[in-house]
Order: C-alpha cells, then sequence, then structure tokens
C-alpha cells in the first residue's frame, strides 16, 4: 500500500503510532477480492503512480541498516521461506536500478543453513561497489535495457487487453527495440540507425571549417546516399498495409 497510494481504497488507523510498522498507518476498507482489478492497474502502472521510496519518513524510528542489504533465504516461522533480494529494489534503497540477476540464482538451501547465513549476514550483503549511482532527486531512475527487461521478464502484461481499454503506457526503449525486431525479422533497414548514422556523419562534416565547394558537394552526396534507404523503405510498405488501404479505396 506505501507503494501504491492510489490503488486501494484505504482508511487511516486511528491506533497508529509512530513506532508501528509503516503498513500499519492504514486499514483496508472491504471490497478488495476480486483482483482482476489490480491486475489491470498494474498492466497500465506508470512511474508516477508508484512511491519510490515510502520509509524515508520513518527514518527516525528505523535507522537504515547494513542488514537491509542482505540478499538471500529468509524465514518466517518454520514453514515459510523467501528470497530477500534488494538488488531487485534498488530504487527503494535511493539507487538507479540494473536489470538484476534470476531469483532461480538463489540456490535452495536447508533450513539450518539459511538460518546460519542470516546470522552472519554481513557475509552475505550487497557491498557498496555493487550499489550502482544515487537517483537523487529523480527516484525512477534505471539503466539502459531495464524496460526491455521488465517488460518482457520482470512485468510482462498479466491480462489480455479488454476491448475498449486504456493501452498499456508506451515506453520509447521498448518501442524502439520492438521496431529493431521487426526489421530484422522482413530484412528492412533501421530507421533510427539510419537518421544516427546521418545525424554523426553531418556533425563530422560541420566540424571541418573552411570546406571547399567540392568537399561540401561529396558531404552532401554522402548524406543523401545515407538518407536513400529511408525512402526506399517508405516506398516498399508491407503487404497488409498496402490490403488496408486498398479496402478503404
Amino acid at each position: 500500500m506505501a507503494h501504491f497510494p492510489d490503488f486501494y481504497s484505504v482508511d487511516e488507523n486511528k491506533n497508529y503510532f509512530p513506532n508501528y510498522p509503516i503498513a500499519a498507518k492504514w486499514e483496508i476498507q472491504r471490497g478488495h477480492r476480486e483482483g482482476k482489478t489490480y491486475r489491470a492497474l498494474l498492466d497500465r502502472l506508470e512511474m508516477a503512480d508508484v512511491c519510490w521510496r515510502p520509509y524515508e519518513e520513518h527514518r527516525e524510528i528505523q535507522k537504515f541498516d547494513e542488514i537491509f542489504w542482505y540478499s538471500g533465504w529468509i524465514m518466517c516461522g518454520v514453514d515459510k521461506l523467501y528470497r530477500h533480494l534488494p538488488e531487485r529494489v534498488k530504487r527503494q534503497y535511493g539507487y538507479v536500478q540494473d536489470i538484476p540477476r534470476p531469483p532461480t540464482d538463489v540456490l535452495s538451501m536447508q533450513d539450518t543453513h539459511i538460518v546460519q547465513a542470516f546470522l552472519d549476514f554481513r557475509f552475505h550483503t550487497i557491498k557498496g561497489d555493487s550499489w550502482g549511482q544515487p537517483t537523487g532527486d529523480m527516484p525512477w531512475l534505471y539503466e539502459d535495457k531495464y524496460m526491455i527487461w521488465y517488460r518482457q521478464v520482470s512485468h510482462p502484461q498479466i491480462l489480455p487487453p479488454i476491448r475498449g481499454s486504456h493501452l498499456r503506457p508506451a515506453n520509447e526503449e521498448h518501442i524502439i527495440a520492438h521496431q529493431r525486431k521487426q526489421h530484422q525479422e522482413i530484412g528492412l533497414p533501421d530507421t533510427f540507425d539510419m537518421v544516427n548514422g546521418v545525424i554523426f556523419q553531418a556533425d563530422d562534416y560541420l566540424g571541418h571549417e573552411g570546406m571547399r565547394n567540392e568537399q561540401l558537394s561529396t558531404a552532401l552526396r554522402d548524406v543523401g546516399e545515407r538518407l536513400a534507404p529511408i525512402m526506399t523503405r517508405r516506398r516498399r510498405r508491407p503487404r497488409r498495409q498496402q490490403e488496408q488501404e486498398q479496402e478503404q479505396e
């Protein structure tokens, strides 16, 4: 609830004390057993919907401790075992999120070994050189290719889209990767790469002052040759698109 404050209808817990856990600040109202609504919300989750560091206001009560970086198995009672992997939620710790290791890399352990590992937690914490860069005033920051991994591995779409509902928010990095994959499958050059190449070439030419007319003509010819495949691709529309256009006519 602390991370997704707008997802639930909650009432303030009148019996809450500052030394209680953050989750005890609210009382959930009735009518939350239907999970379909929340799955749809998670499918359309945007960064503005998330409170990345809800525990910062609680630091006077619970200071940040080294044990919070413990990465491995933890036990609750004798029959509940969970993987505690802070590297998967670095933004809660104030660091830029990268692509974490798969949870299956944390191999199963016997109960006695789990207890001993937790007692010796300093040997199993994520060290400072692996924390990465601080997020500063932008707690949502992530490394390149993280959103591609997030959409394909960590949080693929839970439910098929309902007709007429809002689409899942687009991410620029994911869109570019999807377009490149499509271009590779049909054997067409990628527009993004071509435009980037033209910009790089133009910047290089602009860096040479005092170019003669002959050199300038060569430079323009090179730029034109780089742009030519884009126009070719524009003319070679997919067959499905051509058929749709003919039907509309």
